[in-house]
C-alpha cells in the first residue's frame, strides 16, 4: 500500500538563496529575513520568526507573493511525483470486486449459489453434444444439496475420441490426473493424497483439466482419454484442448463440464460414505449450472426449462432427453 501523502518530507534539488526574499519595516526601520528555501533544520519546530510583526499598513511586494505561490506548486508536484511511484500506489486505488454480479454486501445462498446469468463468451465443449446427464438433483450425483444426491455438472457426450474444446478463453490451471488441487475443496486434501500413494490409485483417477476463465470462474472438463494442453498454457474458446474418453468411474464416453467461482461462499456436500472411504475432504465450493451460460440449443430440453424466454420460439421436441443408463459423474 502506498504511503499516506503527507507523511513525507521532500528537499528541494537546489536550496534557493538563505534569504529569499527581504522586506523592511518602513516605519520602525527593523530588518526581517524570511528564508523559503526547503531545509532540515535540527528542531522542525524551531523556525524563525520576526522580531516585530508589521504594521496593518505594511504593503506586501507581490513578488513574495508570486515566490510563495512558486514553492508551493514545486512542493506539491514533488509529493505527487512521489505518491504515484510509489509501489502499489495504482493497484492500491483500483479494486476488483469479489466476483462479477456481486457486491461485497450480497447474501450468499446456504447450498446453491446465484446463477451469474452476465458470464460472457462461452461455447461448447463438445460440437453437437447430447446431455445425458443434467446439473441438480440426481441419484447418480456424488454431492449432497439439500438433504438430496446432486450432480454439480453437465455430463455431455458425442463419440469417444472427438475433440473437447475450451469453453472459454483463459489460462490451463491442470491437465492431468492430478487436478484436485485446483477443484475447489474446501479443507485439507493431504489425507487423500496419502491414501492414493499407500493404495497406488493415482491411475485410475479421470483425467482432468481446469481452465481459469479470466472472469472470475474455472472451467472443468473431466474424463478425457487424453489432454493436449499443458499448465500455463493460454487458449482461446474452441481450441481443442483434449479428445473425450472414459477415464476414471464412467461407463461410457462424455464430459462432465463444471463451472464455479474460486469467490463462491456457498458449498456442496461430498457423499459422507465417499469421505469416509476415500478421506477426501467434506465438500467442495458450490458450482453454478452450466446450461445458463451455454449457447441455447433448442433440442436440449433442460436449457428450455431454465431460459423460457429463449426456448419459446422453439418447435416442440419429438423426443425428451433420454435419461442416463450408467453412472457418467466425476469422480476422484
Amino acid at each position: 500500500m502506498a504511503a499516506p501523502l503527507g507523511r513525507r518530507r521532500h528537499p528541494l534539488a537546489v536550496a534557493a538563496a538563505t534569504c529569499a526574499f527581504q522586506r523592511w519595516h518602513r516605519a520602525a526601520g527593523i530588518h526581517t529575513c524570511y528564508n523559503l528555501s526547503v531545509t532540515s533544520p535540527r528542531d522542525p519546530l524551531e523556525a524563525e520568526q520576526p522580531s516585530r510583526r508589521p504594521s496593518a499598513q505594511t504593503e506586501i511586494p507581490p513578488i513574495f507573493i508570486l515566490g510563495v505561490v512558486l514553492m508551493v506548486v514545486v512542493v506539491g508536484g514533488l509529493l505527487l511525483r512521489s505518491a504515484l511511484a510509489a509501489p502499489g500506489a495504482v493497484a492500491a486505488s483500483v479494486r476488483p470486486s469479489a466476483a462479477p454480479g456481486r457486491t461485497a454486501t450480497q447474501a450468499t445462498p446456504t447450498a446453491d449459489p446465484t446463477p451469474y446469468l452476465n458470464l460472457k463468451g462461452y461455447v461448447w465443449p463438445l460440437l453437437g453434444a447430447t446431455v445425458t446427464l443434467p446439473f441438480g438433483p440426481s441419484d447418480w450425483g456424488e454431492f449432497i444439496v439439500d438433504g438430496k444426491h446432486f450432480h454439480d455438472g453437465v455430463d455431455m457426450a458425442t463419440r469417444c475420441g472427438d475433440n473437447v474444446m475450451a469453453a472459454h478463453d483463459g489460462v490451463v490451471l491442470a491437465a492431468s490426473r492430478k487436478y484436485d488441487d485446483y477443484m475447489g475443496w474446501t479443507s485439507s486434501l493431504a489425507p487423500y493424497y496419502a491414501l492414493l500413494d499407500t493404495k497406488h490409485w493415482w491411475d485410475s483417477l479421470p483425467i482432468v483439466i481446469v481452465i481459469d476463465d479470466g472472469d472470475g470462474y474455472r472451467s472443468i472438463y473431466a474424463h478425457e482419454s487424453q489432454a493436449t494442453v499443458t499448465p500455463g498454457q493460454h487458449v482461446k474458446a474452441g481450441q481443442v484442448i483434449g479428445h473425450e474418453g472414459a477415464t476414471g468411474n464412467a461407463s461410457g464416453c462424455h464430459v462432465h463440464f463444471g463451472l464455479f467461482s474460486p469467490t463462491e461462499k456457498a458449498t456442496f456436500q461430498l457423499d459422507p460414505t465417499i469421505v469416509e472411504k476415500d478421506l477426501m475432504p467434506t465438500a467442495e465450493i458450490a458450482r453454478i449450472n452450466p446450461l445458463l451460460v451455454l449457447p441455447f440449443h433448442c433440442e436440449i430440453e433442460e436449457m428450455r426449462t431454465l431460459r423460457p424466454e429463449e426456448g419459446a420460439p422453439c418447435p416442440v421436441l419429438a423426443t425428451p432427453s433420454p435419461t442416463p443408463k450408467a453412472t457418467p459423474t466425476l469422480s476422484d
